[in-house]
């Protein structure tokens, strides 16, 4: 039997301003119905409030219908280990305290309009009092702390124990493969989809809540939402003439997990490569997450800064 009966997919954004077709978010939804799997939303919503809005709207539907739903943002869901102790964050799970220090400085207002860059140059400054460790914003909003360009070494890795081939260090925060702010744009949404009041009962992030380990079959799990981390750029795409690339995406990769469910090959995928070390389990789980569908642990970049 699949392990999912619904995949969610979610090309994120970290737009300033409201903003449709290509660098927007899209987020496609597939139904598996009577044995057979279909699309049943491709949409491509202005600003990353009403996406929100709209999948919460989702994920409740599916709640209510008691649907195993896989929902998969492209954006990391942690950072490299040593991030939460620089920090001084010490009272919690290090990605918990993370998320949660995001989330109190993050202000991502309605139109897209966000601090984001202030945030970095904040956190730049309790962790090193100097560009470090995030980096990369446009002219006008270089400060003493934040520079348009990538700042000298320091103690934390670049890369995490996932992060391979041409995927981008989560620091960085403008032009080309700025995943650094789509992070901090999007993991105070992913919080709050996680701990909405109906949600947060039978939801759980993978690996942080759910361990690296091949999840527990269907009779025996205690939620119906697990919220995985994916990398869309994993699978070679090539859009049709007109097509808008991200929609493409979503589309390919929410099918591409479903048909991997079908043929029985979707939950080995939560356990991560089998090269790990204990050591990179434990770090995994407490901080740096995993993007499922990296299978290689001879892949990873985790280079110093």
């Amino acid at each position: 039997m699949p392990e999912f009966d619904a995949y969610l997919i979610v090309d994120w954004s970290a737009s300033s301003r409201p903003v449709r077709q290509c660098n927007s978010v899209w987020y496609c939804l597939v139904i598996r119905t009577e044995g057979n799997f279909s699309v049943v939303e491709l949409n491509n919503p202005a600003t990353r409030h009403q996406a929100v809005a709209e999948i919460n709207a989702i994920l409740r539907r599916l709640a209510r219908q008691e649907q195993m739903t896989l929902v998969g943002f492209d954006f990391p869901y942690g950072y490299p280990a040593g991030f939460a102790q620089a920090l001084g964050l010490t009272d919690t799970h290090a990605w918990l305290s993370v998320w949660r220090e995001i989330d109190n400085r993050i202000v991502d207002r309605d139109d897209n309009s966000n601090n984001r860059f202030e945030v970095a140059g904040d956190l730049n400054r309790c962790i090193s009092s100097r560009c470090y460790p995030f980096w990369g914003c446009p002219k006008g909003r270089v400060s003493a702390t934040l520079s348009s360009t990538k700042g000298g070494p320091g103690h934390l890795a670049e890369y995490r124990r996932t992060d391979i081939g041409k995927m981008q260090p989560t620091w960085k925060l403008f032009q080309n493969g700025s995943v650094g702010s789509q992070a901090l744009l999007g993991i105070p949404h992913l919080r709050a989809l996680r701990n909405d009041a109906v949600l947060s009962p039978v939801s759980r992030v993978w690996p942080f809540e759910t361990g690296l380990f091949v999840l527990p079959s269907r009779q025996n799990r205690d939620y119906l939402i697990v919220h995985a981390e994916i990398y869309p750029s994993l699978l070679p795409i090539q859009p049709t003439a007109g097509a808008v690339k991200d929609a493409v995406q979503v589309r390919t990769i929410a099918s591409h997990f479903a048909a991997l469910d079908d043929a029985g090959e979707l939950s080995r995928l939560f356990a991560g490569p089998t090269d790990l070390t204990q050591d990179d389990r434990e770090r995994i789980e407490q901080e740096e997450g995993w993007t499922l569908g990296v299978v290689s642990r001879r892949q990873v970049q985790c280079t110093a800064m």
